[in-house]
C-alpha cells in the first residue's frame, strides 16, 4: 500500500492508470455488472444521423440511422450494466423511422408524378 507521502499528485506517473476508465466488475447472478458505464459510439451516430436526415431534408440518411440505432440497442440489450446512452440509441432509431417514412411516402409522390406525365403525353 501507499504512503500519503508515495501518493501521485497529476497525471504525470505513469504507474497509476487514469485512463482508460476502470473496468466493469462482475456482480452477482441475480444483479447486472457495476461500474464505470459507456457510452455506445453506434448509437450517438444514429441520433446524429437522425437528426440530421430530418432537420436538414437528407432523408436518404435515415435507413442508415435506423440501422445503427436497431444495432446498438441489440448491444447495449446484450451487455446492461455497460453502456447507458440507451435512449439516445432508441431516439436515433426512431428518427430514422420517421425519416425512411418520409423517403418512402417521398418516392412514392415521385413515381405517382412520373406515371401522370407519361399519361398525358
Amino acid at each position: 500500500m501507499m504512503s500519503f507521502a508515495e501518493r501521485p499528485t497529476d497525471a504525470t506517473d505513469r504507474t497509476h492508470t487514469f485512463w482508460p476508465a476502470y473496468p466493469v466488475q462482475p456482480g452477482f447472478p441475480d444483479r447486472p455488472a457495476y461500474g464505470i458505464l459507456q457510452d455506445h459510439s453506434q448509437a450517438t451516430v444514429s441520433l446524429v444521423l437522425g437528426a440530421i436526415a430530418l432537420c436538414t431534408g437528407f432523408v436518404f440518411l435515415s435507413p442508415v440511422a435506423w440501422w445503427l440505432g436497431n444495432q446498438a440497442l441489440a448491444e447495449i440489450d446484450a451487455s446492461p450494466g455497460v453502456y447507458n446512452n440507451r435512449g439516445m440509441a432508441q431516439a436515433g432509431q426512431i428518427c430514422g423511422m420517421i425519416g425512411t417514412a418520409l423517403l418512402a411516402l417521398g418516392l412514392l409522390f415521385l413515381v405517382a408524378m412520373v406515371i401522370m406525365l407519361v399519361a398525358a403525353t
